[in-house]
Order: C-alpha cells, then structure tokens, then sequence
C-alpha cells in the first residue's frame, strides 16, 4: 500500500476526530470505546493508534479544536491589545459561536455535560486554569487594573468572569431552545464588565 501524502493524513486525522466528537456527543466519552469511533470515521483502530497515543489523547485533540483558538485571542490580548473592547469583543465571539457552531455546541456539550471520567474531568480543571490565569493578566494590566471597581482585585475579577461565562455555557447547554443566546449576547457580557469597572467607564468604546 503506497504511503498516505501528508494532506491524506492530515483528512484522516480529521475524519478521526469528527467521529469522536460525534460518538462523544451521543453516547458519553466513558461509554465510548475507539472501536466505535473507527468504525464512525471509516477507519481501523490502527489508523487511531497512528495519530493518538489513546482514548484520553483523541479526547484531548477533540477538545483542543474549539479551545486553543480560545485560548489564542486572549494570549495575543495580553501581547497586543489589551483594551476593554478587545475582551469585549472575544467574550462576545466565544458565546456566539457555542450558539452558531455545531462543532462547539457538541465539544462544550461533551466536556460539561458528558464527561463520566476523570479525563472530562481533568479537561474542565486544565481549561478553567488557564483561563482565570490569562484573565488574571489582563486584569492586573496597567491602565486595567485601575479601572477595576474599588475593592475588586485582578484575582477577583478574573474568577468572576471565568464563573459567570461557566455558569452560562452549562445552563444554556442544558436547555439551548430556553433563550436565544446568540442574540442576547453582547447584553450578557456587557452585565459583567459593568459590574467590574468604575462607573463612567465604557466597555463599548474605551480606547
């Protein structure tokens, strides 16, 4: 058999990961095994094994699709710009695409509300710490911080975003038809940057 062209790989991989999420999506990540998966994506259990060492690495590639994106804008929100209006912006972009995207509705969906194992469990740790870390960042930037509400630490402001946003992504996932989310949205994010800078300051416009 010829050897698969790096972009043959590349689809192959893939093709892999859309059918965990699927299976994920459908049956739970514990009750699924990498037999199911194969046979979803069309592939032997060989072809998994060449691209990830084992249940827990596939699972963690899944979720990586949706997160490092994430977990990239604010990065470069701390490297770059670091106004109230790119946070704004980002936290606007990361509720609308849960309620737009097919792809992050079933990989949020999986990692809070399928997650039997420790792997889902360890995933959701990892994910939240790294992101009350970045905020915690950004928050304690100067020019930032000094906006925070009097008695509000970067520490505090950055755990009550990261709440506030969990708090929304588990509720709506559990009942997406109770609220249109998409919509609401920028309502939504606007009600926590007010409630964590100085009255007068515009989370819409700041420079």
């Amino acid at each position: 058999m010829a050897r698969k062209t790096k972009a043959e790989a590349e689809a192959t991989r893939e093709a892999i990961l859309d059918a965990a999420e699927q299976v994920f999506f459908e049956k739970g990540v514990a009750r699924t095994s990498l037999e199911q998966v194969a046979c979803t994506a069309g592939v032997t259990r060989g072809a998994i094994y060449w691209h990830f060492r084992n249940k827990q690495d596939l699972f963690e590639a899944m979720l990586g699709r949706v997160s490092n994106p994430m977990t990239a804008r604010l990065e470069d929100l701390l490297e770059n710009r670091r106004d109230i209006t790119a946070l704004r912006a980002i936290c606007i972009d990361s509720l609308r695409q849960l309620a737009t995207s097919e792809h992050n509705f079933r990989v949020f969906s999986i990692l809070f509300l399928r997650t039997e194992s420790d792997t889902g469990l360890a995933a959701q740790d990892r994910l939240a710490g790294r992101s009350v870390e970045l905020l915690k960042q950004y928050f304690s930037t100067p020019g930032v911080q000094d906006l925070l509400l009097e008695g509000v630490s970067p520490e505090l402001a950055a755990m009550s975003m990261h709440t506030y946003f969990t708090g929304i992504y588990f509720d709506w996932l559990k009942a997406p038809s109770q609220w249109d989310l998409a919509q609401q949205t920028p309502a939504l994010v606007d009600v926590i940057l007010r409630g964590l800078f100085r009255p007068g300051v515009s989370v819409v416009d700041h420079p």
